[in-house]
């Protein structure tokens, strides 16, 4: 079986007082070989300090797992970007091209079953460095939340991502989809990726535009959510990257959700709320509502955050 990485869509320790059961014990650690030498995570003066802020995120993130062996997740960083291009960072988990399938990722199937099926790395991440960047957790005006933007790209790395383009195919071979594709309906909960055949069922939602025709409705997911399907964005106009992989922006305005597809300058959202939580569960995860304390590291390549004018958004 193949695999293969989605097209872009997007160690300090951590000291545990508390017994070893009780601490989260999912590891991300990086492979940062790709990285440009001087450049990005190595830069002579920066490096070091986006490597701890990549780090302290991917630890916050990791303390959300509970009931795990330990485990470690290895995340590749592609070389960095730095350059003005509507994107903050990007990633995403490696998949098997199995046709007629839904594929959970190798960085899932590794954090749920214990199985590697390719040791060298499971996810990828690329950063855009050509923003203002801060890495502390008072975050300047005018600047970009790193750490936020970081948990962010993780979580896609967990599966929280679709495969479905904008012509109704996968871009990993024939009717290869993801877990997250399973549970993505119409507002009257009609699958847009039939569960017998594995084809794309959504009908026009596609040909006739999305406007907000697109939901998750897994059972945790939807319970977190007062009982109703979860809006995921899915504007008139495709874009690759957002569409379909995140929250809906344009429903959910009375708050800053961390799956949202785009983010301001400033103060960004740290913590995944409880219907974040619920998609990761109907996802296959063992998650819980407040963060363990433990010792992890973080993610790497395919689904884009965006940036946002107006508003505090997360992609």
């Amino acid at each position: 079986m193949n695999l293969a990485l989605p097209a872009p869509v997007r160690a300090l320790l951590v000291a545990c007082a508390l017994p070893a059961a009780a601490c989260a014990q999912i590891t991300f650690a990086f492979d940062y070989s790709q990285e440009d030498a001087g450049a990005g995570f190595n830069d002579a003066t920066l490096g070091a300090t986006r490597k701890a802020a990549l780090q302290s995120a991917a630890d916050t993130l990791s303390g959300y797992f509970s009931g795990y062996a330990a485990r470690t997740v290895t995340i590749r960083v592609n070389a960095s970007l730095n350059q003005n291009a509507g994107f903050l960072a990007s990633a995403g988990s490696l998949y098997f091209t199995t046709s007629n399938t839904f594929q959970p990722g190798l960085v899932a199937t590794l954090i749920q079953t214990g199985v590697d099926n390719n040791p060298s790395y499971q996810g990828a991440l690329t950063w855009n460095f050509g923003y203002t960047w801060d890495y502390d957790d008072s975050v300047a005006g005018g600047t970009f939340d790193f750490k936020a933007v970081a948990m962010h790209e993780l979580t896609h790395t967990l599966g929280f991502a679709s495969m479905i383009s904008s012509s109704g195919t996968s871009d990993l071979g024939t009717n290869v989809w993801s877990t997250f594709d399973q549970f993505l309906t119409d507002a009257s909960g009609n699958a847009l990726i039939n569960s017998t055949t594995k084809a794309y069922a959504g009908g026009s939602i596609l040909s006739d535009g999305f406007g907000s025709d697109v939901y998750f409705s897994g059972s945790n997911a939807m319970a977190a959510n007062g009982g109703s399907r979860v809006h995921i964005y899915s504007p008139a106009s495709y874009a690759a990257g957002s569409s379909l992989s995140h929250l809906d922006t344009d429903f959910f305005t009375s708050a800053a959700y961390l799956m949202e597809h785009a983010v301001a300058a400033g103060a960004a959202t740290r913590t995944l709320s409880a219907i974040e939580l619920g998609i990761l569960t109907d996802l296959g995860y063992s998650v819980s509502a407040v963060p363990e304390p433990g010792t992890y590291a973080l993610a790497a390549g395919a689904l884009a955050l965006l940036l946002a004018a107006a508003r505090r958004r997360a992609a």
